[in-house]
């Protein structure tokens, strides 16, 4: 091995250890979850709902051709033994993103007025060349996120989703008087910062000196299955979740498209930010605990960790989903919150699902994982058809979507678990378990609780609080695979 290749190498001996890692990610993603939900009240209030209806569908649409950007070949960096042909890899999928980006680009010069006409969807024909844009800053982002998992840049990385939460949320502040142009250039931006800050100084340092043409044909043989499969995957799991703003928004309108997407950007927060920093630290170690016979025993321990931390959320939102929406972000978001108490066990399971996705691609289970995917989008549509044919009013089919997702997501998490030796039976009771020892806990919060502002509720939140602290933090530092405990 000559002295380049030792130089480009990760030292074993320098990663930062597991725990670190998770430390280093979580902090800087609790501080852009912070800054997202400080964000939040401010801009329902200078939002209307029809607002964020208008921008979902935006973000609905930039999630299909973002998840597809990089073919998929951005979750085959992390798999080369060596640092030089990982470097092979991020060209390559960087010319995947232009691909894509150019083809987004004749999408809305051909189809543009048609795409809004059926969507029923009010903004301008020139605000959706922001798509393309959009389409190319997501996927720079993903790109550059995948390398520093690979490397191991733990803080770096948290710094990049830090930046770009922080700039995507002034963008969306100091630009309302633009209405929802700001909305959607608010993530635009925000992506296209993060990645493009970081890609320059990459460059820099390494400067491009191990990018060969030929390798890279040889490494997009090699990893054909990403984008043969996975790709599939990825469009399906979009498409369970972001077709869902696009149909709502053609039958039912902004608003209801509004309070719905609110809601779920809400709840589902913890996922976008949490979730996705311990799922990049546990897609970097994955790898070799496989190779050590370890990945049962850290799977189920991170599982359990996850399934104990979404506990206080699950419940709050169940038992006061409305009142809380109604007091933090606006009498005329009260819907949202009932939208999120239905929500609540689809995204408790998906917070457990989400950081242990990449189990299929750590163990090379690329056809299952389209099964799955492709068996639980068949699921939701089907629902939403049901729906739709029945003339199911809004509110009951956004019930109903959310009762499925939850099942489904239950179901993938069950079936990829059982591949590492982790059964449902043993899962369902530890969830139980938890979930019933900790609505004992907050009983006297529940029981006190009068939805009105008054002094016993106040009393019911700082217990409440005090209590989801002090779970967390015992939930996030207690040992469980291998220990016996729960």
């Amino acid at each position: 091995m000559n002295k380049q290749t030792l130089a480009t190498e990760p030292n074993a001996a320098a990663k930062p250890r597991v725990g670190r890692s998770v430390g280093l990610l979580v902090g800087g993603q609790a501080t852009a979850q912070i800054l997202t939900l400080a964000a939040a009240p401010i801009l329902t209030r200078l939002y209307a709902p029809q607002d964020f209806g208008a921008a979902a569908v935006f973000t609905a649409l930039l999630a299909f051709f973002g998840v597809v950007a990089c073919l998929r070949y951005d979750l085959s960096i992390a798999l080369p033994a060596n640092d030089r042909d990982a470097e092979n890899l991020v060209v390559l999928c960087l010319l995947c993103v232009a691909s894509t980006t150019a083809l987004c680009g004749l999408g809305v010069l051909w189809f543009g007025d048609a795409l809004i006409l059926a969507l029923n969807w009010s903004i301008d024909t020139n605000v959706l060349w922001l798509l393309p844009f959009g389409v190319a800053s997501a996927g720079l982002y993903t790109v550059i996120e995948r390398w520093m998992v690979r490397m191991q840049y733990f803080g770096q990385l948290a710094q990049t989703r830090l930046l770009r939460s922080l700039i995507g949320n002034l963008v969306q502040l100091g630009g309302h008087g633009l209405g929802v142009l700001a909305l959607m250039g608010g993530t635009v931006i925000g992506n296209g910062t993060g990645g493009l800050f970081f890609l320059i100084r990459e460059v820099r340092r390494r400067q491009g000196r191990n990018i060969r043409l030929v390798r890279i044909i040889a490494l997009a043989r090699r990893y054909k299955d990403f984008p043969l499969y996975s790709t599939w995957t990825a469009v399906f799991n979009v498409a369970g979740l972001h077709l869902v703003p696009l149909i709502f928004s053609a039958l039912f309108g902004a608003a209801v498209v509004g309070h719905f997407a609110f809601a779920l950007r809400m709840v589902s927060a913890p996922i976008t930010l949490i979730g996705a920093a311990i799922g990049s630290v546990f897609f970097a170690q994955a790898p070799a605990a496989r190779r050590a016979g370890r990945l049962p025993e850290v799977a189920e321990e991170l599982r359990r960790k996850l399934a104990n931390a979404g506990v206080p959320a699950l419940v709050l939102l169940i038992c006061a989903g409305p009142d809380l929406f109604g007091t933090v972000f606006g009498e005329r978001w009260r819907m949202a919150g009932h939208y999120a108490r239905w929500m609540a066990p689809w995204i408790y399971f998906q917070f457990q699902f989400s950081p242990l996705s990449c189990l299929p691609d750590v163990m090379e289970l690329q056809k299952l994982e389209l099964t799955a995917q492709f068996s639980t989008f068949a699921v939701r549509l089907a629902t939403l058809a049901a729906c739709y044919g029945f003339s199911v009013p809004a509110d009951q089919s956004i019930a109903a979507f959310s009762v499925v997702s939850a099942l489904a997501y239950l179901w993938m998490l069950a079936l990829f678990m059982s591949r590492v030796g982790v059964g449902l039976r043993a899962m369902v009771a530890h969830d139980t378990k938890r979930i019933l020892i900790f609505c004992a806990l907050a009983l006297p919060s529940l029981l006190l609780y009068s939805g009105a502002p008054d002094w016993r509720s106040l009393a019911c939140a700082i217990y409440f609080l005090a209590l989801s602290a002090l779970w967390l933090r015992r939930a996030l530092r207690a040992p469980h695979a291998g220990t016996g405990r729960a």
